[in-house]
């Protein structure tokens, strides 16, 4: 095989990319990598889930120091932190899960070029190095995971400025916490840093045009999150636009009027107005692919594009657009090129974490989506009040929301709200897709005092609502 020729060519960085080259020379295949910046990573690890999830980390830990009175400590004095004390310990995670990353690539004979990608016809693809310098390398299969950025509506005239508004991916090149903050955008990043900041002693106020918080939740999740971060100091401003952004003077801060005329002074403000695919400049159209309005790569539940040896996945392929599931689809598409395909993937059975604080992690369908379907399902709910453990911690916010199939018995999703629900869904996400049975939480053993406890208590619940002991 010519050095310029591979078995299959991921372009993009991030954990799409990476793991389905991995995937693909654990196969025996020959598979290469193109890389824009000179580090890999993609937005994961530099703008996205890694640096937001550091500062949540921080945040609460921030939190608890001023909760420390839950176990009976003098809570301790603290100045007004800044952002880069928050981001010290982001910048160490990233150094490291750069260092991890290299290695992989070494470690399983992947070749990374560091360049712009560029489809030229299905079995070609064009790099274009920092000099200027292009060379062509030829594949069998292409694997577009060039990941998304921040959406900047272009109708609504919005005056992005560092030091004044921001989108998500400029977020970390803010120098001073602001005394308030306006975060436009009620779904998974904004209402993430709306908790981070406002538990930090940022006054934050939300604006969102929907009626609810993180919308596509079930409904009881979505209203009691919206309870906790209300708690938490947030003000919450659903069915609402931003009309107008009008700049003070140095060091006012801004003016937004909303189309009721309302009219908040804010000292920054977030735009999280959702995420465009990064599809500009790849060729596309060469090979006859046409991204959809949110400039995202339509694929079928093989994750192949019109043009069957091209595929895409991860966030350029838009929901759920979370890495753990950027990583699955990757390693998915060499296994159904290599022949190991298995079956395609129900996007009900992939986990959603949100990184709020409290977190919020669910598998499986929403009440509201099994009322739809006309399914005879029961429901069983446990607040973290009753949980022992919780007690103990003071991790007494959340509730668990199990859902179940009252004739077959078998759990169907699990909905967590929790400071520990990222974890704490992983015993819903067994049971949910082993088909496990509502008994199965009343009938087996628990080690006590934990939080999972809550799911026994929840389960006792559902049975109590049918009249069963």
């Amino acid at each position: 095989m010519s050095i310029n020729r591979f078995d299959i060519i991921a372009i993009g960085g991030g954990p799409a990319a990476q793991k389905c080259a991995i995937q693909a020379t654990k196969m025996g295949k020959k598979a290469a990598l193109i890389e824009k910046d000179p580090y890999l990573g993609g937005g994961c690890v530099h703008w996205g889930t890694i640096p937001s999830k550091s500062l949540q980390e921080s945040s609460r830990f921030y939190r608890n120091l001023h909760l420390s009175q839950v176990h009976g400590l003098k809570t301790p004095t603290l100045n007004q932190i800044t952002l880069q004390e928050l981001m010290h310990r982001a910048s160490k995670v990233i150094e490291r899960e750069e260092d991890v990353t290299r290695e992989q690539m070494i470690q399983n004979r992947v070749t990374t070029l560091t360049g712009w990608g560029k489809i030229i016809d299905p079995n070609h693809v064009e790099v274009t190095d920092s000099a200027g310098r292009k060379k062509v390398y030829e594949c069998d299969h292409i694997l577009i995971a060039t990941g998304s950025s921040p959406r900047r509506p272009e109708n609504e005239n919005i005056p992005f400025e560092e030091g004044l508004i921001y989108d998500s991916d400029g977020l970390f090149s803010m120098k001073h916490l602001p005394d308030s903050m306006a975060i436009v955008g009620a779904g998974i990043i904004g209402s993430e840093y709306a908790t981070i900041f406002a538990h930090i002693g940022v006054k934050v106020h939300l604006f969102d045009s929907s009626e609810r918080v993180l919308g596509f939740l079930d409904a009881e999740i979505s209203n009691a999150m919206r309870t906790y971060m209300e708690n938490s100091g947030i003000k919450i401003h659903m069915n609402r636009s931003i009309q107008s952004y009008q700049k003070l003077g140095e060091g006012k801060g801004i003016e937004l009027v909303t189309d009721q005329n309302e009219k908040i002074v804010v000292g920054q403000v977030l735009i999280s107005r959702g995420r465009y695919g990064n599809v500009n400049n790849l060729g596309l159209e060469s090979v006859g692919i046409q991204p959809n309005n949110r400039k995202q790569i339509e694929v079928n539940q093989n994750y192949q594009t019109v043009v069957p040896n091209i595929y895409a996945c991860g966030d350029v392929i838009g929901f759920p657009a979370l890495a753990s599931v950027s990583m699955y689809q990757g390693a998915f598409v060499s296994k159904h090129i290599y022949g190991e395909p298995g079956h395609p993937p129900n996007p009900e059975d992939f986990p959603i974490g949100i990184y709020t604080l409290p977190e919020i992690a669910t598998i499986g369908p929403t009440e509201e989506a099994l009322k739809e379907r006309g399914v005879n399902y029961g429901v069983g709910v446990a607040s973290f009040e009753t949980i022992t453990r919780a007690q103990i911690s003071g991790d007494q916010d959340g509730m668990v929301k199990i859902l179940y199939d009252k004739d077959s018995r078998r759990v169907l999703g699990v909905h967590i709200i929790s400071d520990k629900a990222t974890e704490l869904i992983t015993l819903g996400q067994c049971i949910v897709n082993l088909g496990a049975p509502i008994e199965y939480f009343t009938e087996h053993i628990f080690n006590y005092p934990t939080m999972v406890g809550a799911y026994k208590n929840a389960a006792f619940d559902a049975l109590a609502r049918e009249g069963k002991k």
